[in-house]
């Protein structure tokens, strides 16, 4: 066996300079190019961590990366102070909105050694200057980012309930970094008390910069005191805790930082590229920071948020928390709350134990019951049991604890994020037939009873349920743009036919419900509403026909793709047939008939539904539970109006309809999440000659 010398060693001077060797064979490559052998794959790319190449390894520091080393002990002016703690609130939201804690709060150094600087201690033999006092950062800045932590500690706890998505709606990786998770919020409280009282006091900082900082640590303390509070506990005083953020929130506003200089030290307190130092497999993304005028609107917007949760916490009616849900995905403004928010609100709501940390399950029946017949459960079951031509006696206890796990799971559903609500209630719609069978079974063991009797209708009440859950699904097809053109005429041909069944349910319970009753107001509007929706889905329907190929085989293959959710091995569990159900022959019966119905006239069908839309804008008739939701709801009504007026210019009779260009319907979101705009042919004209003009007159 040969015996190695040191020199043969790894270490030893035996090395050889191979770097001309890769400089000649990279000679023709263009900088930046990357040379990839046949067969390279993105899971080569992927394993490639130790080759130098910026793009493939996080680990590699670049010239961008390149710095001055940090130094936690800077002096720095009031101003940058201010600047740092702004910054800290930017990428707070930004975190929030979906980034990863690497990316956005540790970037800012502070916030990783904050638990190295003692409070109100200096480092031996630092020079103090007039301008920048040094006891500003154990102090206030150190108080500031523990309040950041702490409220990313808080929120991150709220978060990991499982309420929303990680990795989906959120990023939970910490990169083993500590959020202040040992310290108590009280602790941090009195930190940021502390540095609010030496700023009074201590009279080192001149003004503005005394009320500029006071302010920031004051909106720090309220957020984070907001985020521990205890909503139940006592409703006046979270109502107090936003006021209080809401008037410090306007002072920082009223005294902003200024922008500093690109020599300033406050630069170095933030490292874009820090992600490359914690333990984080996420690839290393710059994060461009909105001005901190967005920051501030979207602190406005968690307070609303807040605010609005506060409202959900003391209304006992679930067709109130489902409205409120709904409001925030069908109306534009406000938006669509960020995952804390809606992950709080569905904690607020159910917590695992009791509803409004306050109800059982009978109460949840009992509402039901309610609010959709204007009865209550027991009553209800008094009755069938009374009258009940069975031997056995009826599963109440069951069906009890299956409806409150259907409601619970449904509410809380209305936060999640657009697409997975729209799959969760696909797979909901299977729950809510055998909800509906097993009501018909009961039902069906009772005599005969006149359809003016309210217990008739006990079956009903499940099925304008799931009749209102497949309207959502279709409808948010379209807000998610996830149909084709050629699909978009099926699906306002089956919302139409969906409608269609929900308003035979309401016509026949209209006729037993007590009249003038909540349940009997919110009927009438629901029936109203749904008057209008299958006013407008009709016509639409006629007029996106023009987008169809008519290649009947394609066009089934997809409709099977898009409506599988409505032929699940559920439904062979129930022998009661499925109401509603897509029916793609028929459609094909009924374009034909559509298209020979010369009689059948759109605009006329967007004329009716403004005028009813007008009536109940103008009586304010917005339903038996719309409560504090009463002028979103108005909304909602309004910008159905605006629809209406923007497609008046369509045909007016079918007959006119070869000569209508579909090609003007413009679906938008942003404008309507279900129904689209008509271009005018000026403006289209207009458009086609700029793009002419553009093309060089081609």
């Amino acid at each position: 066996m040969d015996i190695l010398s040191l020199a043969d060693l790894p270490g030893g001077n035996n090395f050889h300079d191979v770097t001309s060797i890769f400089t000649d064979a990279a000679a023709q490559m263009e900088p930046g190019g990357l040379m990839l052998r046949e067969g390279f794959t993105l899971q080569d790319a992927m394993s490639a961590f130790e080759i130098g190449e910026p793009r493939l390894d996080s680990g590699m520091v670049g010239a961008e990366g390149e710095r001055p080393p940090f130094d936690p002990w800077t002096p720095l002016l009031p101003q940058e102070i201010c600047w740092i703690i702004d910054r800290c609130f930017s990428y707070e939201i930004l975190w929030h909105a979906g980034n990863t804690l690497a990316h956005t709060v540790f970037t800012c150094l502070y916030a990783l050694v904050v638990s190295e600087i003692p409070h109100d201690v200096l480092p031996y033999g630092l020079n103090n200057d007039a301008l920048r006092p040094l006891l500003l950062i154990p102090i206030v800045l150190r108080a500031s980012i523990c309040g950041l932590l702490k409220c990313c500690d808080l929120s991150w706890r709220e978060l990991s309930k499982g309420h929303v998505h990680d990795t989906e709606d959120w990023q939970s990786d910490k990169g083993d970094t500590s959020l202040l998770e040992g310290m108590s919020v009280q602790n941090v409280i009195s930190g940021l008390d502390s540095a609010t009282s030496w700023l009074l006091k201590s009279k080192k900082v001149p003004e503005p910069w005394t009320t500029a900082l006071v302010a920031r640590l004051n909106l720090r303390k309220a957020l984070l005191q907001t985020m521990d509070a205890n909503i139940f506990k006592s409703t006046s005083d979270f109502l107090d805790l936003i006021n209080i953020a809401r008037n410090h929130l306007k002072t920082v506003k009223s005294y902003p930082a200024r922008d500093l200089g690109p020599t300033s030290p406050a630069h170095l307190a933030f490292d874009p590229y820090i992600a490359r130092k914690l333990n984080s497999t996420v690839p290393i993304r710059v994060i461009d920071v909105p001005p901190v005028t967005e920051t501030w609107d979207a602190i406005d917007t968690l307070l609303d948020g807040w605010e609005e949760q506060r409202l959900l916490s003391q209304t006992a009616n679930i067709s109130t928390w489902e409205l409120a849900g709904n409001l925030r995905v069908w109306l534009p403004n406000p938006p669509l709350r960020m995952p804390y928010i809606r992950s709080s609100t569905q904690t607020v709501f159910y917590d695992g134990l009791l509803v409004l940390n306050r109800y059982n399950p009978t109460w949840v029946m009992d509402r039901f019951f309610f609010e959709t017949l204007g009865v209550s459960y027991q009553a209800v079951v008094q009755f069938v049991d009374r009258h009940t031509q069975s031997q056995r006696p009826h599963p109440w206890a069951d069906l009890q604890r299956g409806h409150f796990k259907l409601t619970t799971e449904y509410i809380r559903a209305l936060w999640y994020n657009p697409p997975r609500r729209r799959r969760f209630f696909m797979k909901m719609l299977v729950d809510l037939h055998i909800y509906y069978t097993r009501l018909t079974a009961i039902s069906m063991t009772m005599p005969e009873l006149q359809s003016t009797h309210i217990m008739k209708h006990i079956p009903s009440c499940a099925l304008v349920w799931r009749l209102s859950v497949i309207r959502e699904v279709v409808l948010s097809g379209f807000q998610l743009e996830l149909y084709t053109s050629e699909e978009k005429p099926f699906a306002y041909y089956y919302v139409s036919q969906v409608i269609e069944a929900h308003l035979a349910c309401l016509d026949a319970m209209l006729l037993a419900v007590q009249p003038d009753s909540l349940a009997e107001r919110e009927m009438r509007f629901q029936h109203s509403f749904l008057t209008v929706l299958q006013a407008m889905t009709i016509p639409m329907f006629a007029l996106s026909m023009r987008l169809m190929s008519f290649a009947w085989r394609q066009m089934h293959a997809n409709f099977v793709r898009r409506y599988k959710w409505a032929w699940g091995r559920g439904y062979d569990l129930s022998s009661t047939p499925v109401v509603a159900s897509p029916d793609f022959d028929s459609f094909m019966d009924v374009c034909a008939r559509m298209l020979d119905d010369k009689a059948f006239s759109p605009s006329s069908s967007f004329k009716l539904a403004h005028s009813v839309l007008a009536g109940l804008i103008e009586s304010r008739s917005t339903g038996g539970y719309a409560g504090l939701w009463t002028d979103e709801r108005m909304q909602l009504l309004r910008n159905l109006l605006d629809v209406c007026e923007r497609l008046q210019n369509v045909p007016s009779s079918m007959a006119e309809m070869p000569h209508f260009d579909a090609g003007l319907l413009k679906w938008d979101p942003q404008i309507h999440p279900w129904f689209p705009i008509l271009e005018s042919e000026g403006a289209e004209r207009r458009r086609n000659k700029h793009l002419r003009q553009l093309g060089g007159g081609s």
